[in-house]
């Protein structure tokens, strides 16, 4: 990065990246103050619609009610979004371009009934819109469905009505939507029908299909959704996301070449990690075990509790034997970067390191040759890993852990409105709109009292995180490693024994479970889109968990007390096997033995991911929920500090290691733990966690050019341990 050293180069990204910072913070925070938007009325609500593709030449009359505009004021989140969002769009394409791919065609029906009247007709019965034998409703019964949840819309509404074979209807008019039913529809081959497709945790029935024939039918009727285009049939185009392949393509290229070391290299990784060889006097500023559990707080946490029951949610269980096999290839990813971080690490006058993708990929390309490639993606990284540890290192975990404290405190108040509902539901049915009345009015306080406490509570938790982050961060590596040391084998050793409680309380039904296991993970009709569906699900999800390839615990290891390279590479193969092999295979056991994965009432509460787990581990360990919070807060805390520690390297990379330059970013880090915490995370964080996914394409690119020496180095390391020629410390 010695290019991009230069005063007036260093000084000018300085303060670009800085005032970037500054606004990125304001746009994230000015998110919270926006009001959100209605999501349950729609733009255009239709009936009767005829609209089509040119393929089928079919025409009918359409009834439009389309909601009335309203003045849009500018909204500093609206217009982060637009920004951020083009950025992301972009991103994603490259991302997420399907490798592999297939075309699938779609369809979604969507049945909506809808009561209406002339707008200021305030004593007027609301009429059905559609045809048919339906009498008219009262305002009382309509204030009354929508205080009991049973419309789209949260309040009546107003909106015009208009036919689109007479220009001259145009009426202004007020009106509820009620979904009768709405479903999405996928072209099965062997079928040769559209059936029933399951997407966000949607339990759906299988025997529901439609000819294309029937597809006419409900596109006729006005029951199908259509797109700007003005086709109903849309093509969905599926296949393994390029970041994903290019992470597992490199993680099985890794572990080829460097011989299986993943296999007969652990058992060297335990005596290391265990002290057997630590030298007090060797340069560094961790032992190996603080760089160990360093790097494990990063992605020990969120994706661990909640990914895998994602990834089961979506693909069945046969999605973890692939995560499991990501884990496995991505030991040796993890082994090839960190050695190379431990061989280019630059350590400073007063014993600091520097080292990690800003070090070993520009001055190793440089060294066979390839300097100019070296430095853009040293270069590239470095600006990927700092924007990436202030979204999702930082303001994504803040966010989500302060989520989940909130859900426990507020738990009590949740409970009642549930009840409340129940209540509202059967007064509602018995037509007692006296009683949905009053019953109402207690839960919007109710709510109202949880709105207004929620924003007090998250502005004394952000504050008290913010200052728990920042009095460890300013200590250092030194400081985060003996934090982390203590946190990370603590809550794994509280989690683990809690699967196993629940493990072991079902030990016969285990055969019966890790068979299923295998058999759906190659099953070519599995539940979640066959063999390759499985797949792609279960490596999208290891990936993102363990983080092997992206390169950020490269960073960390680089600061271990050790003059061998390829033994602190050794210890880092340990990281994918704890996390994924390890942590992550418990967490399935007890979603597979609960039966949370495919709990469908469960899932029709749109509980998913960490809510999920929660919920399962609840119905065997009734107290087992706030043990769940204890470590969904410690790991986001874990995880904070950590990349705080990835984010300052690369921000030294490229500012200088000046007090003002590391405590700049030190306090933007600390702001952002607020910001995260306090403010409604939109396309902002979206841009920055695309930032992490986006760090493993410079960085496998620079360890697959790179690993021809590192083999060399592992081959001669191994000799001379053959040979006993290391000298053992305990």
């Amino acid at each position: 990065m010695h290019r991009f050293r230069s005063n007036n180069t260093k000084q000018f990204v300085f303060w670009a990246l800085l005032l970037s910072t500054g606004l990125w913070t304001a746009v994230t925070w000015g998110q919270n103050t926006a009001e959100p938007a209605n999501e349950n009325v729609p733009t255009t609500v239709t009936q009767n619609s005829g609209s089509g593709s040119a393929d089928d030449n079919t025409t009918a009359s359409t009834i439009l009610i389309t909601p009335a505009e309203e003045e849009a004021d500018f909204s500093i989140s609206e217009f982060s979004d637009k920004v951020f969002g083009a950025a992301v769009d972009g991103i994603g394409k490259v991302l997420f371009f399907r490798v592999f791919s297939t075309d699938v065609e779609t369809v979604e029906f969507k049945e909506v009934e809808y009561f209406y009247r002339t707008a200021g007709s305030a004593t007027t019965d609301f009429d059905k819109l559609t045809s048919g034998d339906f009498p008219p409703q009262a305002e009382t019964t309509i204030r009354a469905g929508l205080l009991a949840g049973q419309y789209n819309e949260t309040k009546i509404t107003d909106g015009t009505l208009t036919d689109s074979t007479d220009s001259t209807l145009s009426l202004e008019v007020e009106y509820v939507s009620l979904t009768v039913k709405s479903q999405k529809y996928e072209w099965d081959n062997k079928l040769d029908l559209f059936v029933a497709s399951k997407s966000n945790l949607q339990q759906v029935d299988t025997t529901d299909r439609m000819t294309r024939d029937e597809v006419n039918q409900a596109l006729l009727a006005g029951n199908l959704v259509v797109d700007d285009q003005g086709n109903h049939i849309v093509i969905v185009t599926r296949g393994m996301p390029f970041v994903v392949l290019w992470l597992a393509c490199g993680a099985v290229f890794f572990t080829i070449f460097m011989k299986g070391f993943n296999i007969w290299g652990v058992r060297h990784a335990i005596q290391v990690v265990r002290g057997t060889y630590d030298n007090p006097d060797e340069a560094g500023e961790v032992t190996h075990m603080q760089a160990l559990s360093s790097a494990l707080s990063a992605t020990v946490g969120l994706g661990n509790i909640a990914g895998v029951t994602i990834a089961m949610s979506m693909g069945g269980p046969g999605a973890f034997f692939w995560m499991l096999a990501c884990g496995f290839f991505g030991m040796t990813s993890k082994f090839v970067e960190c050695t190379l971080g431990q061989k280019y690490r630059k350590i400073k006058p007063d014993g600091s390191v520097i080292g990690g993708p800003m070090a070993y990929l520009p001055d190793g390309l440089r060294q066979i040759g390839l300097g100019p490639l070296g430095v853009v993606l040293g270069f590239l990284f470095t600006v990927m890993c700092i924007m990436g540890s202030f979204g999702g290192g930082n303001m994504f975990q803040s966010n989500q852990a302060g989520s989940q404290l909130l859900t426990i405190y507020h738990a009590a108040e949740v409970e009642q409105i549930a009840l409340l509902n129940e209540q509202i539901k059967t007064a509602n049915e018995a037509q007692d709109t006296e009683t949905v009345t009053k019953l109402g009015n207690e839960k919007q306080a109710l709510s109202t009292d949880i709105e207004s406490s929620a924003k007090t509570f998250k502005a004394i938790y952000g504050l008290l995180m913010a200052v728990l982050v920042g009095v460890v961060i300013i200590g250092g590596i030194k400081s985060i490693g003996s934090v982390a040391e203590k946190i990370v084998p603590t809550m794994c050793f509280i989690y683990v024994v809690a699967c196993l409680f629940v493990i072991l309380s079902h030990l016969t039904e285990l055969p019966a479970l890790i068979s299923l296991i295998f058999t759906e993970a190659f099953n070519p009709d599995a539940f979640g889109g066959g063999m390759v569906g499985v797949l792609i699900i279960g490596v999208q999800r290891a990936a993102f968990s363990n983080e092997a390839g992206v390169g950020s615990a490269a960073i960390v290891h680089s600061a271990a007390k050790t003059s061998e390279p390829i033994r602190e590479g050794t210890v880092a193969l340990l990281e994918p096997f704890i996390d994924t092999i390890v942590v992550c295979s418990m967490t399935a056991l007890v979603i597979l033995i609960t039966g949370a994965w495919n709990n469908a009432a469960w899932l029709d509460e749109g509980l998913a991911g960490t809510a999920l787990t929660s919920r399962a581990f609840a119905s065997e360990i009734s107290w087992f929920p706030y043990v769940l919070t204890l470590a969904v807060v410690l790991f986001a805390y874990s995880t904070m500090i950590s990349w705080s520690y990835y984010g300052e390297r690369c921000w030294e990379t490229l500012f200088g290691s000046s007090k003002v330059s590391v405590y700049t970013y030190k306090l933007l880090f600390v702001l952002a733990v607020f910001v995260g915490a306090t403010a409604q995370l939109g396309t902002v964080l979206d841009f920055s966690d695309m930032m992490i996914l986006c760090m493993a394409f410079p960085n496998i690119l620079g360890l697959v050019l790179l690993s021809p020496g590192v083999r060399r180095d592992l081959m001669d390391y191994w000799k001379r341990f053959k040979n006993d020629e290391f000298t053992k410390y305990h």
